[in-house]
């Protein structure tokens, strides 16, 4: 994953979840392969976009052979804390 697409998917997150960078709160999300005329262009023709979790098609996904990144800010939320409290 680049930077520039971390940055995005952050921005996108804050835009969709706000509460969720504040309390930890909130749904979960992942990234998804999906081929696209964005990803051709990087030459990879392919692009990953951000949409809630849902474990069917997190499992479709991979069987095809595609990337699936959970985003579970939650998770990643409440490790931060213990590891900060330390």
């Amino acid at each position: 994953m680049s930077f520039d697409l971390a940055g995005e998917t952050v921005k996108t997150l804050k835009d969709k979840q706000p509460e969720l960078f504040k309390s930890g709160q909130g749904k979960r999300f992942m990234l998804l392969g999906a081929e696209g005329e964005k990803a051709t262009k990087g030459g990879t023709g392919l692009m990953l976009s951000l949409v809630e979790f849902d474990r069917e098609k997190a499992i479709a996904s991979l069987v095809e052979g595609k990337p699936v990144i959970p985003v579970w800010l939650d998770v990643i939320y409440q490790l931060l804390t213990i590891k900060l409290a330390d």
